[in-house]
């Protein structure tokens, strides 16, 4: 009675894990000839054609007519008859050699794209490839880390192209040209992971955070199970498919990261609570069979534009400016203008150029975000050149404001021991102060201090954004970018108008502060107490800079 138990359980846990398999889309491969009655019988996603049919090009060219997703992978002696055809619309990959004749155009890999799952295709027809082809492809490959692997070989660079290839082993599909047969066709399943959809902006720092601190643990536990697609909705495509994943599931509460699977959504900041929210979703979505993930449709039947258009209706010139305002509140913004001002106050600058270089910093950063919404400057944010640039420029200036915290706190010290008013000068004697600001005056005109100033509101505005607005933004700059809509235009011009606000705020704040007599006669009387308050204001500000260069 016990056995028959366990074994009706065992039954059971297989069961239910049975409906966690993956389903798979179909791929056919055939070589040696051409199946053409398997084109009528077999629906498959992909025909992946080998070559070696011993027919004409004409012959060939009739036949790839039939099926309507092709990718050729030739053998040697394929090319000449290939580079004879006009092959218009088919693909055609050699891993290991370097062609492009007239019509024929050869790419050294290929991947396919099917439910957001990555095919990778590669072909090696030389029996001794060159070292630099195999670089360049498995460089490729690992840039674009397909779910599974398709590698055509042969039997002298076997060995070699799978030395070369070892750790992708586990995903790859292996077929050894020599050894296929007259009329040879092979249906490969590649099997699919339930999607998880996580939509963020790359100009965000809390989605960041959640995406690249918080969420990842959660994910990899179930790696083996599920495949996590990120989506910046910053991109136009990206967003359309947002808002019809909103429209699908009825979202109303929106926020700057959101979650979709088909078995549900998560539309969340919090950091304490988004992990168990997240496993609770995957788990959802494992339990969902086959027909029931691929059953899942919108009802919205309309064009998407249509949809974002009817969302843009919806604002007001309020809403807009409000969430321009907490937008703009930008810890970073804040501590790169607080930590220039100190800067040119401490070396000597006279309180115009000051004014000069705080106002073309906000101007700078206005105009930036102002363009950047437009579309300008989204490809290169995805530059790998332009995030070590952006990090390197964070880290040095938090360096620097550590160094100011480090003799603000000197200063505290030295006023506590030996207890004469000095002038705020961070521990800097004011001979070197003087030699400072003279080789600075000589090194830097006025108007090269400006645009130095503008530079860094550039830089700066590329790299952060508030989160509050994302659900506006996104919007109206998809409005700005799709249309030639004036109140999309007048919206993003508004919204970035309130976004520098704050930043203005804390500039004449520091500026006119700094030249208060209340503050100053109070600076005085509590040097001790404004030191080392500075000096902890730079600890803070040095805190969030690095925490910026590190995510």
């Amino acid at each position: 009675m016990k056995k028959g138990f366990i074994f009706l359980l065992g039954f059971l846990l297989v069961f239910l894990l049975g409906l966690n398999i993956a389903y798979a889309f179909e791929t056919t491969v055939f070589g040696r000839g051409i199946p053409l009655d398997e084109f009528d019988q077999v629906k498959p996603k992909l025909f992946i054609d080998l070559g070696m049919h011993s027919i004409t090009s004409d012959n060939w060219k009739t036949a790839l007519d039939k099926p309507d997703n092709v990718v050729i992978l030739p053998y040697l002696e394929d090319l000449k008859t290939l580079s004879s055809m006009k092959i218009d619309g088919f693909l055609v990959v050699v891993s290991d050699w370097n062609i492009e004749e007239g019509d024929l155009r050869v790419l050294p890999s290929f991947f396919y794209v099917e439910n957001e799952h990555v095919l990778g295709i590669l072909n090696w027809t030389n029996d001794s490839p060159d070292l630099s082809f195999v670089n360049l492809v498995r460089e490729n490959i690992e840039k674009e880390n397909p779910d599974q692997i398709l590698m055509v070989i042969t039997e002298k660079n076997a060995q070699f192209i799978r030395d070369q290839f070892t750790v992708f082993q586990e995903k790859t599909e292996w077929i050894i040209r020599d050894e296929i047969s007259e009329n040879f066709i092979q249906n490969i399943d590649i099997p699919e992971k339930p999607v998880i959809y996580f939509f963020f902006s790359s100009r965000c720092p809390i989605c960041r955070h959640l995406k690249n601190d918080v969420t990842p643990p959660v994910f990899e536990k179930y790696q083996d199970q599920i495949k996590v697609v990120y989506l910046d909705y910053v991109i136009a495509a990206h967003y359309e498919k947002m808002v019809l994943l909103e429209e699908t599931w009825e979202v109303e509460h929106k926020t700057s990261v959101e979650i979709f699977s088909d078995a549900g959504y998560i539309a969340s900041e919090d950091e304490k609570t988004i992990n168990e929210q997240v496993e609770e979703l995957i788990q959802k979505t494992l339990v969902l069979s086959a027909e029931e993930r691929k059953g899942i449709q919108t009802e919205f039947t309309g064009k998407i534009e249509d949809l974002i258009f009817n969302r843009f209706k919806g604002f007001t010139p309020w809403v807009v400016a409000g969430a321009g305002v907490l937008d703009g509140l930008n810890p970073c913004a804040f501590a790169t203008i607080i930590f220039m001002v100190n800067l040119l106050m401490a070396i000597g600058h006279t309180r115009r150029r000051i004014f000069e270089i705080g106002i073309a910093y906000s101007l700078s950063v206005f105009f930036t975000y102002f363009l950047m919404g437009l579309g300008i400057f989204h490809v290169w944010q995805t530059l790998s050149a332009y995030q070590i640039i952006s990090r390197v420029i964070y880290g040095v200036m938090a360096s620097v404001l550590i160094i100011f915290a480090i003799l603000s706190i000197k200063d505290a010290i030295q006023y506590r021991k030996d207890k004469k008013e000095t002038e705020f000068s961070m521990g800097l004697p004011k001979s070197f102060r003087i030699k400072i600001n003279k080789y600075l005056k000589k090194s830097f005109s006025e108007k090269k201090l400006i645009v130095a100033a503008i530079f860094s509101g550039f830089v700066i505005s590329l790299l952060e954004a508030g989160c509050t607005g994302q659900i506006y933004l996104p919007t109206i700059m998809y409005i700005a970018r799709e249309s030639t809509s004036l109140r999309a235009f007048f919206f993003l011009l508004l919204y970035n108008t309130f976004f520098i606000i704050p930043l203005l705020v804390v500039f004449f704040g520091v500026y006119y502060g700094s030249q208060s007599k209340a503050l100053v006669n109070f600076g005085r009387k509590n040097i001790l107490f404004s030191k080392l308050a500075m000096g902890c204001l730079f600890i803070v500000l040095s805190i969030l800079l690095w925490q910026s260069a590190l995510s």
